[in-house]
């Protein structure tokens, strides 16, 4: 079987400065440039909504990491926030985890040992996945349909996390897809540039840029 679905068209540095430009986007936002996993971590630990477009896109039915909306899963507030600034979307359709697979353990019930490395499989919760990916699994039930993110198939991405857990004790993210409600999800910079315009994100990463709302 396929061990990962990141087979989309890579995001390119060229156009990034011309769009920068053109949306004159240094004069209302703080641009950084080679901004580091543990940077972005630290938005996410402080509750900042941070969309990241990088790398490989995925291809498949869910958002793996590399064009996704992530936040911090300790924070219920945190789907609020997304469905009433960025996706619009009902408040009972639940949003879902991208978990170490070093920590799959804490917090899925799994005795079969499946994998799901595509947010494609439904499980139930541990109860300190209750508490930790609290605004990233299902309210009612409890259950959760996660991402399991294995290092050899996405190095950024699993760092990232681990960056979060160094400095939360969490091994996990909200992950929802990089997209407006309604609209395909973001397949280049421009797009990328087009949902952060036309939402509350609160950063865009493109690649090692990142785009940042001032408060």
């Amino acid at each position: 079987p396929p061990h990962h679905d990141y087979h989309g068209p890579i995001i390119d540095d060229i156009s990034l400065p011309e769009l920068v430009h053109k949306y004159h986007l240094e004069k209302e936002f703080i641009i950084k440039k080679n901004i580091s996993n543990f940077e972005i971590a630290e938005y996410l630990r402080d509750d900042l909504i941070v969309g990241r477009c990088c790398d490989r896109a995925e291809f498949g039915p869910r958002a793996l990491g590399n064009r996704s909306i992530l936040a911090n899963p300790a924070n219920i507030k945190n789907i609020t926030k997304i469905n009433n600034q960025i996706k619009y979307r009902d408040f009972w359709m639940p949003f879902t985890p991208s978990i170490l697979i070093e920590r799959i353990n804490d917090y899925i019930i799994n005795p079969k040992r499946i994998l799901s490395p595509f947010m494609t499989l439904g499980f139930d919760s541990t109860e300190l996945a209750r508490k930790d990916l609290v605004a990233a699994i299902h309210p009612s039930d409890y259950t959760v349909r996660p991402q399991f993110v294995d290092k050899r198939y996405n190095p950024s991405y699993h760092d990232l996390i681990t960056q979060f857990q160094k400095l939360t004790g969490i091994g996990g993210l909200l992950n929802t897809s990089l997209n407006l409600h309604g609209e395909p999800i973001v397949g280049n910079a421009y797009d990328a540039i087009h949902t952060f315009l036309n939402s509350e994100l609160d950063v865009i990463v493109i690649n090692k840029t990142a785009i940042i709302r001032k408060k």
